[in-house]
């Protein structure tokens, strides 16, 4: 299964991440409200108003990491409508976004996980670096250790580490149980090393937690089309 890529990725961290678990801004004018609106516009797909939104409220009160976070994931959810060029403009944007939300607070954890997402899926002629990736993670796993060893482990599934990626993934697991999303990476990294007994148990594993998570249902069929032949 491919990794995903960097828009992909940082859409992921709009919205199952922290980014989009902030506390609700209060209703009325100027900067939280114009904050809102972008992560309402986010979730929407309205997302050139998102980008808008969410600029505005940097400039209204750029002492807040959140704005600049939301910022930073507003973009990356804007590259699927630009061109290619447009797409390599917005990414220096979105860097910048997710660094300014980091200097303003170093334990900032969309942040942090906005950065290694970046490092991790953008091309090394962009300044991608897997090493300077598992620096941010690292940052994010002593912060919120669940958070922290999911994104290592992306970090080493991207490296192709693949057993080094099962374990950041198993104690993910054993760190807060019951997610899907977790088991299904597991079962993963097992198919990656040949283990299709576990694999097959931990795809099965996800959909007994999520009837729905369809890349599990995908997962799982391939596997068993393979197993066939």
């Amino acid at each position: 299964m491919k990794t995903k890529s960097l828009l992909a990725a940082c859409a992921v961290l709009v919205l199952t991440t922290y980014s989009a678990a902030q506390a609700p801004a209060a209703v009325g004018d100027g900067a939280p409200a114009l904050h809102q609106l972008s992560l309402e516009s986010s979730q929407q797909k309205r997302l050139k108003e998102a980008v808008d939104f969410a600029e505005q409220a940097t400039k209204a009160d750029p002492t807040k990491p959140d704005y600049f976070s939301q910022l930073g994931v507003a973009l990356s959810l804007r590259m699927s409508e630009l061109n290619f060029m447009q797409q390599a403009m917005t990414a220096g944007k979105m860097k910048k976004a997710f660094e300014k939300s980091v200097a303003l607070d170093p334990n900032h954890v969309a942040g942090l996980i906005g950065l290694a997402r970046y490092y991790t899926n953008a091309p090394e002629i962009a300044g991608g670096s897997l090493a300077k990736a598992k620096e941010f993670a690292e940052r994010v796993q002593k912060l919120q250790p669940f958070l922290g060893e999911s994104e290592l482990g992306r970090i080493a599934e991207r490296g192709e580490d693949y057993a080094g990626a099962l374990a950041h993934y198993e104690a993910a697991d054993k760190i807060k149980s019951g997610q899907a999303g977790t088991v299904l990476a597991c079962g993963r990294m097992l198919a990656k090393l040949g283990q299709k007994d576990e694999t097959r148990a931990k795809f099965e594993a996800a959909l007994k937690i999520n009837p729905d998570l369809e890349p599990a249902k995908t997962a799982l069929a391939e596997l068993l089309a393979a197993t066939k032949n």
